[in-house]
């Protein structure tokens, strides 16, 4: 995709485009004081909940907690991506692009795409309809017979058929050369010992969707036990495999793009059966184990994943393979677990025998990650053997160390203890030296932020509070930049080693930097980078800096609360401080009583 500037994003297109415009397109808006309510588009809800801010330029939802400027609602409510996105909004708003130098030849590459997409989907059109002549007579009964889809399915799926004949497309599709080289480059067509045919030939015919409901590749299936069974689009300019997930864009459609949870099911005709009987959350990968890419994509719009396998060994092994995939990006608010069919069973016949309520029942009962972890190696080793039950505590304590959440190797840490009978404390000892333990202040500040958010306490420290404010009243701290000593400030918290310190920088900095920042042009600056969680999670904390009509307070009044919580941020680690030099000198330390002194000076700070 082409590269836009960041200065046309933050200078021109959000200056430019009143968010309550560009949203009031697709939710019916009521005017609240100074700002907007709706109900959310991103979950179901009959009491609006969502703010839209115009003196901010941001929209948030009470309830699900979706936010951000107007790309981000134009990415969220149309799956796109970020470029896509800004080109969306700047289109809306009759504003040109402006792309980085040398980005003309990307977005030619970006015009031919389209045409990539409207072959593919001129050819889906073909197939549904060769399906539903006398040629595709035993591709129809094959779905509605052997695999019990209704019409509805059928139509909804876009099923098709690929007639025997190999120039099937060429004659339906092809004016020149030209149309029949973009569809050798689709995968559609293929160069042969006997010139170019068709890829596909004599079998049904499923379309795979990208997020936006756009036709990207094929799977197409043999009628009977002719090999192979399933053939697949090659990996395409419009399509990459490990990208993709069968089924996610139904699965968005029918969840406002929030579905509660996804089910990974095995296969194609698994996702469309299951979704057939009711279950609107299943997704399949497309011919490859689980990717990373797969697994950041799902946990882009829900906190819930379940990897559902058959139970036989090659099940299991499957499911271990995504565990081991899934371990570098675990995240403190996702989730991932594994349900594990019957033997004799796949989705598809468990819900045709015995219901959707059966196939729901395994996945609520799927267990947690680090119950598969443990329970998976634990079937390695003889356990009663001691030489094997220290190699299984050693491979199990190497697997742990790599989990990137504390919580989660704790209760892994538990598990691994209750099935090899070491104690908790030993193991611990053990997991300490495997692990790294420096953490820079900005981690450190985004766990205890994460930690406080869990609890409904996120702004229950002076820092927090400050930063908050910070990213919510950047105009406030900019006037008064100068007058407030803002550099000197930082620099005490500095020598305090003061947890925030480098996020506090960072801010500041930048509004030094750019004096007319506003929040939306915030969210763009730290879009990405290491401060995007938390500028985000405290953007919206509640500092109850509005009036009754949604408006903010006075500008003095606002001023008045920034001088009090620069005072607080100060004035809890000095305190602290003192109080603990004062019982020093209540025992006889000498060197407290000058300590003490220095710092009653640093404690005269004033803003």
């Amino acid at each position: 995709m082409p590269f836009i500037k960041k200065s046309f994003i933050t200078d021109r297109l959000l200056a430019n485009v009143p968010i309550e415009k560009y949203i009031g397109q697709f939710v019916n808006l009521k005017k609240s004081g100074s700002n907007y309510m709706c109900c959310c588009p991103f979950h179901h809800e009959k009491t609006p909940s969502c703010s839209i801010t115009p003196s901010k330029q941001m929209f948030y939802c009470f309830g699900c907690k979706e936010h951000g400027n107007v790309i981000d609602f134009a990415m969220k409510y149309k799956n796109l991506s970020f470029v896509e996105a800004v080109e969306e909004v700047a289109a809306f708003a009759g504003i040109e692009v402006e792309y980085e130098k040398g980005a003309h030849q990307s977005k030619e590459a970006a015009d031919k795409q389209k045409n990539y997409f409207d072959f593919m989907d001129r050819a889906a059109t073909l197939f549904t309809k060769a399906l539903n002549s006398a040629q595709g007579a035993e591709g129809l009964a094959y779905f509605k017979n052997q695999r019990g889809l209704s019409d509805k399915t059928i139509v909804e799926a876009r099923l098709g058929y690929a007639p025997k004949n190999p120039r099937f497309l060429q004659e339906s599709l092809c004016r020149n050369k030209d149309d029949e080289q973009i569809l050798i480059d689709l995968g559609l067509l293929v160069k042969g010992e006997y010139g170019i045919h068709g890829m596909y030939r004599n079998r049904v015919m499923i379309p795979i969707f990208d997020k936006r409901g756009r036709v990207i590749s094929f799977g197409g299936r043999t009628m009977g036990d002719d090999k192979p069974k399933y053939m697949n689009t090659k990996e395409t300019p419009i399509y990459k495999k490990r990208n993709e997930l069968f089924g996610l864009y139904e699965t968005l459609k029918s969840n406002n793009n929030r579905p509660p949870r996804i089910v990974v099911v095995e296969g194609y005709m698994d996702v469309i059966s299951v979704r057939q009987a009711g279950c609107n959350y299943a997704v399949a990968s497309l011919g490859t184990a689980t990717t990373v890419e797969q697994i950041t994509e799902m946990f882009r719009y829900t906190d819930k994943v379940i990897c559902c396998y058959d139970g036989d060994s090659a099940g299991r092994n499957a499911a271990w393979h995504a565990l081991v995939t899934i371990t570098p990006i675990l995240q403190d608010d996702k989730e991932i677990r594994f349900s594990f069919l019957p033997v004799e069973h796949d989705p598809d016949s468990l819900v045709k025998e015995q219901g959707l309520s059966a196939f729901v029942s395994y996945l609520d009962n799927a267990i947690t990650y680090p119950e598969f972890l443990v329970a998976h190696l634990s079937t390695e080793y003889n356990l009663t053997d001691p030489n094997e039950l220290a190699i299984f505590v050693s491979e199990t304590i190497k697997y742990i160390s790599k989990i990137p959440v504390l919580a989660l190797r704790s209760v892994a840490l538990k598990l691994l203890s209750a099935t090899s009978g070491i104690a908790e404390n030993q193991l611990y000892d053990m997991l300490k030296s495997s692990v790294d333990g420096k953490t820079s202040d900005t981690e450190l500040f985004k766990e205890e932020t994460k930690k406080q958010d869990d609890q409904g306490n996120i702004l229950n420290t002076p820092m927090r509070r400050l930063i908050a404010f910070i990213c919510q009243q950047p105009t406030i701290v900019s006037t008064v930049f100068y007058e407030f000593k803002l550099e000197s400030f930082l620099n005490l918290c500095t020598a305090l080693h003061m947890p925030g310190t480098s996020v506090l920088e960072y801010l500041i900095s930048m509004i030094g930097t750019k004096r007319d920042l506003t929040p939306s042009e915030l969210i763009e600056y730290t879009r990405g980078s290491e401060y995007d969680s938390i500028v985000r999670k405290l953007i919206n904390a509640p500092l109850n800096l509005t009036q009754p009509d949604g408006s903010d307070i006075p500008f003095n009044d606002r001023v008045d609360y920034f001088v009090q919580l620069l005072i607080e941020v100060i004035s809890k680690p000095l305190k602290d401080k003192a109080e603990e030099l004062k019982i020093k000198m209540r025992q006889g330390d000498n060197d407290a009583l000058a300590k003490y002194s220095l710092l009653q000076k640093k404690m005269a700070f004033r803003v």
